[in-house]
């Protein structure tokens, strides 16, 4: 059993067990944060219920105002080696493809 939550900033610090994983690409504090700041909708986190993250996903708003040509854009999506084969991925999918974005979706 899992939750899924929107990440905060502190969560930078907690999911270590998922991003040390070799088959994740890292980035820097200032990247993460960057997204955490832009679109923090897209940015969500699965916990379990001892508190250890399971997986994340971020994701980004792009387009263009002037052609209403907006979509979303799956960034990052991973999930911790132990926690592998139970549909997180896929549910975390769900949350960021099934709806079109809309202009006044974006700031």
């Amino acid at each position: 059993m899992s939750t899924l939550q929107a990440f905060t900033w502190d969560d930078l610090f907690r999911f270590n067990n998922i991003n040390l994983d070799p088959l994740t690409e890292t980035d820097g504090t200032p990247f993460y944060l960057q997204y955490l700041a832009h679109w923090p909708e897209y940015f969500i986190v699965a916990e379990a219920l001892g508190g250890e993250f399971m997986s994340y996903t971020m994701g980004k708003a792009e387009g263009s105002a002037a052609r209403e040509e907006w979509h979303r854009h799956i960034t990052a999506l991973s999930v911790a080696p132990e926690f592998r084969q139970l549909g997180l991925a896929a549910k975390l999918m769900e949350l960021l493809v099934p709806h079109g974005v809309e202009p006044e979706d974006i700031e």
